[in-house]
């Protein structure tokens, strides 16, 4: 019971999961009862949350010494089972962290890109799909519901999903852009269909091959604001 309150209360008081697992293993320890032994490989995943090299460290000299002391007491197959569940099961709690990140970077700006340069990029992408013989269209995501809580699941599935070279654009409060490119239409409809699939129950409003696209999005350009001049003219 206890360890279980442990883990669940983790993400609110994440500063008491290091002291309480090792007051859990002391106690377990001290115990010395054998239904207690297999329950020990559980209290490394207690330090999981910790960060930084301090952190990882720690975690490996606890997930060492549980699988230490399990040898000592049981079979090589019951060992190796332990060792490996614990590592999937840490891999997973990695990975959940990194699906649940921020969608800000460092510098605090958003990861999708304004509107206002969705077109002067499909254009250049063009131009170079032209040149290079590739396929490049523009897919547009939208919401399930129109409400905010959809778009932020929208916008963290895409994060997720979207390839490094593979731009994201953010047309209004329930849609967004996606600048995708292939080597022809036949990859870009598979690429199309693996984010539909990863993104559900959101789902794709349309999909345009860039020739197609004329000005569809110049609305989104950024007015040039005229600048005054600084003096009078000459009469």
């Amino acid at each position: 019971m206890a360890l279980l309150v442990t883990l669940a209360c983790g993400a609110r008081s994440s500063c008491w999961i290091a002291p309480a697992a090792a007051t859990l293993a002391v106690i377990l320890l001290a115990t010395g009862h054998p239904t207690t032994l297999p329950w020990i490989w559980m209290l490394p995943l207690c330090l999981q949350p910790l960060k930084g090299r301090v952190g990882l460290a720690l975690n490996l000299v606890a997930f060492v010494l549980g699988v230490t002391f399990i040898a000592r007491h049981f079979s090589l197959p019951a060992t190796l089972l332990a060792a490996t569940s614990l590592v999937i099961v840490w891999l997973l709690a990695q990975e959940q962290r990194l699906r649940t990140r921020p969608l800000l970077n460092r510098q605090g700006a958003q990861w999708l890109l304004p509107p206002s340069m969705l077109d002067a990029d499909a254009r250049h992408e063009q131009r170079r799909v032209e040149r290079e013989s590739l396929y490049g269209e523009v897919v547009i995501f939208g919401c399930a519901h129109s409400t905010p809580s959809d778009m932020h699941e929208l916008s963290r599935l895409l994060y997720d999903q979207l390839a490094l070279y593979e731009r994201a654009y953010r047309l209004n409060d329930y849609g967004i852009a996606v600048l995708l490119v292939a080597n022809d239409d036949k990859l870009a409809e598979q690429r199309r269909h693996q984010l539909q699939h990863a993104i559900a129950p959101h789902r794709i409003v349309s999909h345009t091959p860039l020739p197609q696209l004329g000005d569809r999005f110049a609305r989104y350009r950024t007015k040039r604001t005229s600048h005054r001049r600084e003096t009078q003219p000459w009469a």
